[in-house]
């Protein structure tokens, strides 16, 4: 299966070289792509229009990620360590917006000043942070020691904006698409841009339609009312691959099907906080099953939170918890949870009973089910609760769960991302305070954040997961996933990247 992967991998590259690019060149270069439930509606996305968590090419960052997630100058040539925690971006000259005005350092500082008040929380920010020395230089000086600026500032939530812009309603860019339309829950269309400073798109026009469902988006594909769809749905990716006219194509892994763990929830979801109640969750899941089986191979067994790629030679270094609920039961017994009667446990009068939610879109029905039926067997009951997105964002920020299933993407190329986002004791964000790993982790993560060697941000990185997911539990790896494309036969150039949230779209064309 692993080999197949890799064929179908190659695809997209080998399909780039075939040099048929004029079959396309008369007419109409219109791609349709069926995308996911429309997020630009929640109060977080807004600010983020075309750019997070949807990705349409309008805008750009000051560095790009690459496919083997490596930071790429880009909207910047360079950036230089000037040392007190602070960098020197230096911007590529040439370079307009979409309406004709030229970028500058006072446009950077426009938009990491934005970003900070919108609150977009990743890079440690303040806005005292931006200084501009001149007008294609500026420095950028986090609020805490923080010398991975430069990977993290490849996430498209740092897309440049043009000075005065509101983003929210018609944002101006710099990108090789320029905004057209946007639908709310219906569609989000953009047409190229003519004046782009690189490579310009081959297609003429993208059109993502928003589905609320995937086998109706599945589809659409079928009737040929879109040409691509992606993060397919596993269920569905045998019935397209039989299809006539239709292709499946697949990027290594970027992505991890991960269960957060409220370790200091809200009352009542306090179970958790006892690290061998977690350990027994872990050691119950046979993730192998779940990888062979349920995900039916386009998946791997990973022990990282996030793709081993992004730790190097360093990511074997992380253990794990093997499966063993024989070992599971024990545990359970040892912590006072007993078996009762109707085959669920009781620690005195409280039951063992979890209440677990699932990142809506993103999290395949049938693993959340895998998951309760194999926890049921040694003894805990596990309810599933289906939310919509802003529910979901309210139960994470709330505290208001014991198991969480997401599918986390490393969209930047800092080793130590989701570490320093979801369990640092430094994060900003309003979900880290219910999932406290502790000051052994802290302490790792402030060593990958502020080491100048990209290995030894890779090694703490991969210490600080190795407590986090071995030695105290607080996060589940189910599975590394591969990101999973179907599209027409007329789709053409189209080159998988890992990450959910930067994908290129202007080396794509439409075959006649």
């Amino acid at each position: 299966m692993l080999l197949a992967l890799a064929m179908l991998s190659a695809c997209g590259p080998a399909e780039q070289s075939t040099g048929k690019s004029s079959d396309a060149a008369a007419d109409l270069q219109e791609l349709k792509v069926g995308a996911l439930e429309d997020e630009f509606g929640l109060q977080l996305n807004r600010p983020r229009l075309g750019m997070y968590p949807l990705n349409t090419g309008i805008c750009e960052p000051l560095f790009r990620l690459t496919n083997d997630l490596q930071a790429k100058p880009w909207l910047a040539t360079k950036v230089e360590y000037r040392g007190d925690n602070t960098f020197r971006f230096t911007l590529r000259q040439g370079v307009v917006f979409h309406d004709g005005s030229p970028l500058d350092a006072n446009d950077v500082k426009f938009t990491l000043d934005h970003a900070v008040r919108v609150k977009t929380q990743y890079s440690f920010l303040s806005d005292q942070s931006v200084r501009v020395i001149d007008d294609s230089t500026v420095d950028v000086r986090p609020s805490v020691p923080n010398l991975r600026l430069a990977d993290q500032i490849v996430h498209s939530l740092w897309s440049v904006i043009a000075t005065g812009n509101d983003p929210t309603t018609r944002p101006n860019c710099t990108g090789p698409f320029r905004f057209l339309e946007y639908s709310p829950q219906s569609h989000f269309t953009v047409v190229r841009n003519d004046s782009y400073w690189g490579e310009k798109a081959k297609l003429q026009r993208i059109t993502f339609r928003f589905f609320q469902d995937d086998n109706t988006r599945a589809l659409a594909l079928r009737a040929g009312e879109v040409d691509a769809i992606f993060d397919v749905n596993r269920g569905t990716i045998a019935s397209l691959r039989e299809t006539p006219g239709l292709k499946i194509l697949a990027a290594p892994p970027g992505s991890t099907i991960l269960m957060y763990i409220s370790t200091r929830g809200a009352p009542p979801y306090t179970i958790m906080a006892d690290q061998r109640v977690r350990r027994a969750v872990a050691m119950a899941i046979d993730r192998k099953v779940l990888v062979d089986r349920v995900l039916g191979g386009y998946a791997a067994l990973v022990n990282s939170v996030n793709p081993p790629a992004a730790l190097g030679r360093h990511a074997a270094a992380i253990n794990g918890v093997p499966y063993d609920p024989a070992g599971a039961r024990r545990l359970l017994d040892a912590a006072g949870w007993k078996l009762s009667g109707d085959r669920v446990r009781m620690n005195g009068s409280r039951r063992l009973a979890l209440v677990m939610i699932m990142q809506p879109g993103n999290v395949d029905r049938v693993v959340g089910e895998f998951i309760q039926a194999q926890l049921a067997a040694v003894g805990a009951e596990v309810r599933i609760e289906h939310l919509d997105p802003g529910a979901f964002s309210a139960r994470i920020n709330s505290g208001t769960f014991d198991l969480d299933i997401e599918v986390p993407s490393q969209n930047d190329a800092n080793p130590a991302f989701l570490l320093s986002l979801r369990w640092y004791s430094r994060s900003p964000i309003a979900s880290a305070r219910f999932m406290p790993v502790g000051p052994r982790f802290d302490s790792l993560v402030t060593a990958a954040l502020t080491s100048e060697s990209r290995d030894d941000t890779q090694r703490r990185a991969s210490e600080a997961m190795q407590v986090l997911v071995s030695d105290e539990v607080a996060a589940i790896p189910l599975a590394g996933i591969y990101r999973i494309y179907a599209m027409t036969d007329k789709v053409r150039g189209f080159d998988p990247h890992p990450s959910r949230n930067n994908q290129w779209w202007n080396t794509v064309w439409l075959a006649r």
